[in-house]
């Protein structure tokens, strides 16, 4: 191999030290370097990063002129930068700004761009504002053939919002892709078209998307974390079984993950207005039983209705978050006490935190029952948290039951102040709510010989 000149070497070495320079500053930094040399002139022109916000393209009013329209702006001021660069390999290209299907001419030549330049990461993110429109029959489709080949091997990371995508049984691409993130996505096609070409992905999120059912038959064996939210599914069945963190939020439908025996982390949130015990103490458990550390979102109602229990165990459940709704009247307590069952299915559980909202105040006297319950204590509960103490009979009787069978119990913290991000009464009535159930938590529970453990705030 011929050894390199001197002078050749510098030169190569100058460039190489250029351009790290170069990807650590912004486009519009780069655009002002160009002036300071022949050499940056040229080199601006091969940005690794192309950033289009609102916030970064605020700089392209000079381009355009100050009395156009903010999207006539943000356009324009896109098209004359990307006339001015050069299609090389691109680490990122994002742009977020709400565009509609009016708008396809010139979002289809920047997504082109974004192929032609082997994009690694591609963001696009067409979401309205907060007054802007929603309507899905505006929105933009999103070209997935572009991606096909070479183009979509090199892309690492992608993500959609706000768009059409249509999804045919030939596609071919993202052979490399390890993150996928869906907002509020039309699918039209069978999303696990998708999967077969995305043989490493470690990362999927879904949300606010309209699809019938998430069901993909391809076992994804490097997938580590899944998250879907308000997609209104009829079912969730999915093969991962390196799986370790789960965000599921939706409606009560099967839920199927095939034995994700490295399963660490979940969070369930069941849109529900009727009582979801036993849907949590069947499918929840059954799809989790391997978990270590689970939190819950569910309603649930102060009067008693029948559950079936279940064989399944939550055998390396540590930590449990439960935040509820707690709906009835306040005078009944046997359907919150239902919540010491899902407690035996954890026989290894440490750690207990019980976020509750209550729709009702404390009205009624209430005593400890006389025949204590049949069952087994809680042997490795060590700290446990109740927030929305408002002293509901429900909530008493809950507290004494656990205060009295757990055996390792080390402290037990009684927080009248709402902890649950659901509804809350007016401040005059969450402030009478708060001081009975404090009254109440040190008159029913601390004179009880319970005082060397529980802390009442």
């Amino acid at each position: 191999m011929r050894e390199l000149r001197p002078n050749t070497y510098s030169l190569w070495l100058e460039h190489d030290v250029l351009r790290i320079i170069l990807s650590r500053l912004t486009l519009k930094e780069a655009v002002r370097m160009s002036i300071l040399s022949r050499r940056w002139r040229c080199l601006w022109k091969c940005y690794p990063k192309l950033v289009f916000t609102r916030a970064t393209m605020r700089g392209s009013n000079a381009v355009v002129g100050r009395r156009k329209p903010l999207r006539t702006r943000f356009i324009r001021g896109i098209n004359s930068i990307l006339r001015q660069l050069r299609s090389t390999n691109l680490n990122k290209f994002v742009v977020k700004f709400a565009l509609r299907k009016r708008h396809t001419s010139h979002i289809d030549r920047w997504i082109k761009f974004s192929a032609t330049s082997k994009t690694k990461h591609v963001v696009m993110d067409l979401s309205p504002g907060l007054k802007g429109s929603s309507k899905r029959d505006d929105m933009y489709s999103f070209p997935l053939h572009l991606f096909s080949g070479s183009s979509g091997s090199c892309v690492r990371s992608l993500s959609l919002a706000f768009v059409y995508l249509t999804l045919p049984p030939d596609l071919h691409g993202f052979a490399n892709l390890k993150k996928l993130s869906l907002h509020m996505v039309t699918i039209t096609g069978e999303l696990q078209c998708l999967f077969p070409e995305c043989a490493v992905l470690e990362w999927l999120s879904i949300t606010k998307c309209r699809m019938v059912g998430l069901s993909i038959g391809q076992e994804l064996s490097r997938l580590q974390y899944l998250c879907v939210k308000i997609c209104s599914l009829q079912k969730l069945d999915i093969r991962a079984p390196n799986l370790t963190t789960l965000v599921f939020a939706d409606l009560m439908v099967p839920i199927m993950l095939h034995e994700p025996l490295k399963i660490s982390e979940a969070t369930v949130s069941l849109f529900s207005a009727s009582d979801c015990f036993n849907y949590v103490c069947t499918d929840v458990v059954n799809a989790l039983s391997h978990v270590q550390s689970l939190s819950i979102y569910f309603q649930i109602n102060t009067k008693v209705q029948g559950f079936v229990k279940n064989p399944t165990r939550l055998t390396n459940l540590r930590h449990l978050t439960l935040e509820i709704n707690i709906a009835g009247g306040p005078e009944a307590a046997g359907g919150v006490l239902r919540l010491a069952y899902l407690l035996e299915l954890a026989p290894l559980l440490e750690d207990l935190v019980i976020h509750m909202c209550c729709f009702a105040s404390a009205t009624h006297i209430w005593e400890p029952s006389v025949d204590p319950s049949p069952l087994p204590p809680y042997n490795h509960l060590k700290t446990i948290r109740m927030t929305g103490f408002y002293g509901l009979n429900c909530q008493l009787e809950l507290a004494h039951h656990l205060l009295r069978n757990t055996a390792s119990l080390e402290r037990m913290i009684i927080d009248p102040v709402v902890g649950n991000n659901s509804f809350i009464p007016s401040l005059k009535a969450a402030e009478r709510y708060m001081r009975d159930g404090r009254a109440l938590a040190f008159a029913k529970l601390w004179r009880k010989g319970f005082d060397g453990v529980l802390t009442i705030l």
